[in-house]
């Protein structure tokens, strides 16, 4: 990604003739966490399949250049911004929540509640 994009304050820029469209995206930790939390993979594991499971998913956004979003998702790990736990304070502001599928989890009630919902008829029940 560095030696492709550029030059600038960040990317080399020297390999001119390899098109952002063949890149793959660069897959550590941080970036599976967070692709995986925004349903980009569903895979569990950080292997080559799962790279271009994340660059396909990002193509569908992004066609000339699928990777641009590597440092971002990278950093949202990185960074704390989106704890490898879910973190209720930062997590509920986070204005990736809509899209998120851990916020998804979080938001909705634990099973012991749902039954619980089922047997006095609440409304939390009937959308369950």
């Amino acid at each position: 990604r560095w030696m492709v994009r550029g030059p600038d304050a960040v990317d080399l820029g020297l390999w001119r003739e390899v098109p952002p469209a063949a890149l793959v995206v660069p897959l550590d930790t941080h970036v599976h966490r967070v692709a995986r939390a925004l349903g980009l993979t569903a895979r569990p594991d950080a292997s080559w399949k799962t790279a271009e499971e994340i660059t396909a998913s990002l193509r569908r956004v992004d066609p000339e250049d699928p990777v641009r979003y590597d440092f971002a998702l990278c950093h949202l790990g990185m960074s704390g911004i989106c704890p490898a736990r879910r973190e209720a304070r930062r997590c509920d502001a986070c204005a990736l929540a809509a899209g998120c599928l851990s916020a998804a989890r979080a938001r909705r009630p634990a099973p012991a509640a749902r039954a619980a919902a089922r047997r006095t008829g609440s409304a939390t029940a009937r959308r369950s």
